[in-house]
């Protein structure tokens, strides 16, 4: 992909972005979503384009920000659009994650529905956001762990085969999982590409770089395992310790 196609992705991503902020008067679960996308495909573009980690990390802290704010502004025990507000569909989780913003990540975590929806959601996908988080301090609920072997018996995805490889230290099936997991990202890309209409700054951002892996990555090194320096569409850059670049936290 050229510097121009990425530049004028940039460019139009950014008018987007201000046309959302502009039109937020009050928080639309929708809205919020959108938003938090916008930030994370601005994040990629600074980071494909420029090689700007600094943006990258703040625009993929706002967009996990956002998704905070989304999930705090919902009444207790209210019924929300529960298809955009499952446990599973909390993809911004993976942003904080992504860049080690743990304490970010642990307040998200607190305010994702703690139960199994299981009219709009797969008790797998549920299973393995619950635990992501759970991985920053190590400690899994027994419940969720005797979940997690009653699914890997049963299923076996390398989504969970990651996290358990994580849980157990054990450094080979972690690498055999991640390997995994990015073929299975790729071939469901490329799948969309020939059967759907390109979206094109999915396609030139969120395309290019598999923030899902990166996450996973940080949580095994967190965990003591001895990951790679660098993986297929995880730059290197986005791997080492963003401390320095992360911004603090407006939501408190």
């Amino acid at each position: 992909m050229s510097l121009k196609t990425l530049e004028f992705t940039l460019r139009n991503l950014g008018t987007l972005l201000v046309r959302h902020l502009d039109q937020l008067s009050e928080p639309d679960p929708s809205k919020l979503l959108e938003l938090s996308t916008l930030y994370r495909r601005i994040g990629i573009g600074h980071l494909l384009a420029h090689h700007d980690v600094r943006e990258f990390a703040e625009n993929l802290f706002s967009s996990a920000e956002t998704y905070l704010m989304l999930l705090r502004t919902q009444e207790p025990g209210a019924e929300g659009p529960r298809s955009l507000l499952a446990r599973s569909r909390g993809v911004p989780l993976l942003d904080a994650l992504c860049l080690g913003a743990w304490d970010l990540a642990r307040d998200i975590d607190g305010a994702m529905p703690a139960t199994w929806w299981s009219d709009v959601e797969e008790e797998e996908a549920f299973l393995y956001f619950k635990l992501l988080p759970a991985l920053i301090d190590g400690k899994v609920d027994p419940g969720d762990a005797r979940k997690l072997a009653a699914l890997l018996e049963a299923e076996g995805t390398a989504r969970l085969r990651a996290v358990d490889a994580v849980l157990r230290a054990d450094e080979r099936a972690f690498e055999d999982s991640l390997r995994t997991l990015t073929d299975d990202w790729r071939i469901a890309i490329e799948q969309d590409r020939e059967t759907r209409p390109v979206d094109p700054y999915h396609d030139h951002t969120e395309a290019q770089v598999f923030i899902e892996g990166a996450a996973l990555v940080r949580l095994a090194r967190l965990r003591g395992l001895k990951a790679q320096e660098r993986y297929d569409f995880i730059p290197a850059s986005i791997l080492r310790d963003l401390t320095q670049v992360l911004p603090s936290s407006v939501m408190g």
